[in-house]
């Protein structure tokens, strides 16, 4: 009987350490009950006292699915705050880009989800939150800044012309010196500067996928770019046929 349940508290504890890092395991309760209590029906069955190995086991067995349970929802909770986190983000970017008058029907539907999102985490019902936070994601899956129609220049005294700068930029896919916000900042028609790419980064970190890493953004992201010295901005940047 001992022989059986040592195999079957091994499984059971590699299977739990799957689901969590190493110091979520030291937090476990249940964990550490079942490998003290492992160790100990092998000492005792190391010595010959086969009743109390079993015993001793057998109590392991029950800890160590304790602690599986404990895993598997440890696991849960920390996918379901990144996916309401995701969620808030998508709906913080919304924000910026008057989504609640352009989207009305998505936006109800967000804010709706996200409410629930957030009750269901807190209640700890982690699937149930997950569900609701990817209805936020799909329904504000497709906004987009509002895209401005330039219109023909009108003739201004040479001292008073002023460009329009755009006030959106579109991530793009380049072959060489790949788009960071480094670069991005560095274009003249955004502050043609590179060393002021904290503050692109720092009035777009929501919408990224991590926002404590600003090298890790990707085509298609729209970034909006502050005005700085009272600059007019309006519109998304679109490159010229040449790719400039």
């Amino acid at each position: 009987m001992v022989r059986r349940l040592f195999p079957i508290i091994v499984l059971l504890l590699t299977v739990m350490a799957g689901f969590v890092s190493a110091q979520n395991l030291l937090d476990n309760d249940a964990y550490k009950k079942a490998v003290q209590l492992r160790s100990q029906a092998q000492e005792a069955f190391a010595n010959g006292d086969y009743d109390r190995a079993t015993k001793l086991s057998q109590e392991a067995e029950g800890y160590a699915q304790q602690a599986v349970q404990i895993a598997q929802q440890l696991a849960l909770g920390y996918r379901a705050t990144n996916l309401l986190n995701i969620a808030k983000a998508r709906i913080q970017y919304g924000g910026t880009i008057d989504a609640a008058k352009r989207y009305p029907d998505a936006w109800k539907t967000a804010q709706d989800q996200v409410s629930a999102a957030q009750k269901e985490y807190d209640a700890k019902a982690f699937e149930q939150s997950m569900e609701a936070s990817q209805k936020v994601i799909d329904a504000l899956r497709n906004i987009q800044p509002p895209v401005v129609v330039q219109q023909p220049p009108q003739p201004q005294p040479a001292a008073q012309a002023k460009a329009t700068l755009p006030e959106y930029y579109t991530v793009r896919l380049l072959p060489q010196n790949r788009d960071c916000f480094w670069n991005i900042a560095g274009y003249p028609f955004v502050y043609g500067d590179p060393l002021k790419w904290r503050i692109l980064y720092e009035a777009n970190k929501a919408i990224l996928q991590d926002p404590n890493n600003p090298n890790l953004i990707q085509p298609g992201m729209v970034f909006k770019i502050p005005s700085l010295a009272g600059e007019t901005r309006q519109g998304t940047y679109k490159p010229s046929s040449s790719g400039s």
